[in-house]
């Protein structure tokens, strides 16, 4: 299938990542970094509101698994992955993600602000879960050892995404930094408006996303292209 639109280390094509993941060739994926639709019958609220398709509780898990399976042939045997989820359906998630890869624990993204829901009974959901996994072969982390709550990196204020369940660039920069090897391959079957692309590109590692819905890879060719001229005019 032809790209939607590439760099020079950046392809992201508009599919079903079902389809598309199984054309990758073999063994070539160091890190899988994504952001899946969570399960959650997720809706939005304000100005850029908009519901993320497949996100109905058997249907968002039905096309995680498919996508994994679709993927796992491409992961290296050492490779790292990282996977968002909710705490409601972690457990749904863990028992995907562990039909393909080494559970090697959960994180915390600690987004230090409040959230919707019972103000007044219950504790304010200011995280989300990502766990993480590893292949067979093991290749350590970059740099010292952290702890497993990943605190500073704000999430991107509503008036500014470009995605309902946008993620910040620099939380991904975090994790694509520790986990994919300088020329490593990164991927991301659910790319959205392409931050983890973005992320990619910025630190020079190749990536290949896949986004289902043409106005969000619409978003995303615009900021990697922003990207790279920004990329190009620290360089000059």
């Amino acid at each position: 299938m032809k790209p939607y639109f590439s760099t020079r280390t950046v392809t992201l094509f508009h599919a079903d990542c079902r389809d598309q993941l199984v054309d990758l060739p073999s063994a070539s994926v160091d890190l899988l970094l994504t952001d899946p639709p969570y399960g959650m019958a997720y809706e939005g609220k304000g100005k850029n509101a908009a519901a993320i398709r497949a996100d109905g509780s058997r249907q968002g898990m039905r096309v995680l698994r498919q996508a994994l399976s679709a993927a796992s042939a491409s992961l290296a045997p050492d490779a790292h992955a990282y996977v968002f989820c909710h705490w409601e359906s972690w457990p749904d998630f863990y028992d995907a993600v562990s039909a393909h890869l080494r559970i090697k624990g959960a994180l915390v993204w600690w987004k230090n602000r409040g959230g919707m829901g019972d103000c007044a009974a219950s504790y304010a959901p200011d995280y989300e879960v990502v766990l993480h996994a590893a292949g067979p072969k093991r290749r350590p982390l970059v740099g010292k050892r952290m702890g497993a709550v990943l605190a500073g990196y704000s999430p991107v204020p509503p008036q500014q995404r470009t995605h309902p369940t946008e993620k910040p660039v620099a939380l991904q920069r975090l994790l694509i930094e520790r986990s994919c090897p300088e020329g490593g391959l990164v991927l991301d079957p659910f790319a959205g408006t392409g931050a983890t692309l973005v992320a990619a590109q910025q630190l020079g590692r190749r990536a290949v996303g896949v986004e289902l819905e043409e106005r969000y890879c619409e978003a995303a060719a615009r900021r990697l292209e922003q990207a790279l001229r920004e990329g190009q005019g620290e360089a000059a």
